[in-house]
């Protein structure tokens, strides 16, 4: 690496130009702010090249991240100046301010291009800077502001558009944008599911083929919130009911399986931290699917001429003001624990499920509810328990005279 300060001259414009107290920018001509922002932006370019040699001669990771993290944390110094300077010097003269601004541009690219290229050998569990996040979110929110067009005609009829801005909200919501703080890890990840929307829309029609082609992206970019999951799997369900026989249910499912399996999928980020990944959460479900059929078949061997009880009439069912989500959870942890018995989980909620009934929904498939029950929120089982809380308390305190 150069023996020089890498940064002097953007470290001049920062602490010394823009500086009221230091230098009084109206006394500078034109052309020499002009020739400040050239130098600057060479500067950055310089930087840039010195960044990717040094990472190809340098065969020790400490050393590369010891002088990516120097880098990392002058940039940031640097902004944050510059962004506490901004209020002054805006009030000085525009010169200033245009300065000003060609500064903070420069040093987000340097940001940008150093978390790109080396975000590695970045604490992503660090908190990003409000200055830089600032940055961030505008840049986030106009790209996703140009994008919502083709969002919104190539997913119609799907809520795939609405699941993405949901995504993003939390970058892009006004009420939140002062107050909430952001890691590295959310902040790169965000940056490169824009960066792969913005290739789709470039690449592909709005249509049929835009959204097959948006789902398969969403799955490589290990976009994880349940709803995906849902909206992914309850497609692959639709199709199999349409099909007669438990061997065309498998066949289907199997080479939807097999589909599934060929995604390509990247393991390093991922929309929420902590949650299950999307391989892992659409891979337990064909498990349980396959599993359910292959039990259904040997059912139907054993017991051809067993019949699948009638769904209860509304008058006969029993209203239940708990969720289906809710209600798959309780139904799941009674047969876990034995409490209640039958030849399989499958059979506890096929016998249960066609006499129960919610406020919101009187019919309820009980092979929609029992792939819920491996799929559940915290705020369900949050519900669940302050459920058992009342009965227990009920119970204690019952009369028993």
């Amino acid at each position: 690496m150069d023996e020089k300060y890498a940064l002097r001259w953007i470290d001049l414009v920062v602490t010394t130009i823009l500086d009221p107290a230091k230098t009084n920018i109206s006394n500078i001509g034109s052309h020499e702010l002009e020739s400040f922002g050239s130098l600057m932006q060479q500067e950055i370019t310089q930087n840039k090249t010195l960044l990717s040699e040094a990472a190809f001669r340098i065969f020790s990771k400490r050393k590369i991240q010891r002088m990516v993290g120097q880098y990392h944390r002058s940039l940031f110094l640097l902004l944050e100046t510059a962004f506490e300077r901004h209020p002054q010097i805006a009030a000085t003269s525009e010169k200033a301010t245009s300065l000003g601004k060609t500064a903070i541009e420069a040093i987000n690219e340097l940001l940008d291009f150093i978390e790109h290229r080396f975000g590695e050998y970045i604490d992503l569990d660090s908190w990003v800077p409000s200055a830089h996040l600032a940055s961030v979110k505008d840049s986030i929110g106009e790209r996703l502001k140009k994008l919502t067009p083709w969002l919104d005609a190539a997913t119609a009829g799907t809520p795939l558009a609405a699941m993405i801005f949901g995504a993003f909200s939390t970058l892009t919501d006004q009420e939140d944008q002062k107050k909430r703080r952001a890691t590295f890890r959310e902040v790169l990840y965000k940056k490169e599911l824009i960066d792969q929307i913005e290739k789709l829309a470039s690449s592909l029609p709005q249509g049929e083929q835009s959204c097959q082609q948006l789902t398969q992206m969403l799955v490589f970019m290990n976009f994880n919130s349940r709803t995906f999951v849902d909206y992914y799997t309850s497609g692959i369900a639709a199709r199999i009911r349409q099909m007669q026989s438990a061997a065309q249910k498998r066949g289907e499912l199997l080479l939807a399986q097999k589909d599934f399996n060929q995604l390509h999928h990247q393991s390093e980020l991922c929309l929420h931290t902590g949650y299950t990944d999307v391989r892992t959460a659409i891979g337990r479900w064909f498990d349980a699917e396959l599993q359910y059929l292959e039990k259904q078949r040997q059912w139907e061997a054993a017991e051809p001429s067993g019949a699948i009880p009638d769904v209860a009439s509304d008058q006969a069912k029993i209203l239940c003001f708990l969720s289906i989500d809710q209600i798959a959870l309780v139904l799941r942890a009674l047969d876990s624990l034995r409490i209640i018995q039958a030849r399989s989980m499958n059979s506890v909620f096929q016998q249960i499920v066609p006499h129960l009934s919610t406020p919101r929904k009187k019919d309820i498939s009980w092979e929609s509810m029992r792939a819920k029950a491996y799929q559940f929120e915290e705020s369900d089982k949050q519900r669940v328990l302050e459920m058992l809380d009342l009965l227990t308390r009920w119970i204690s305190e019952h009369d028993t005279h």
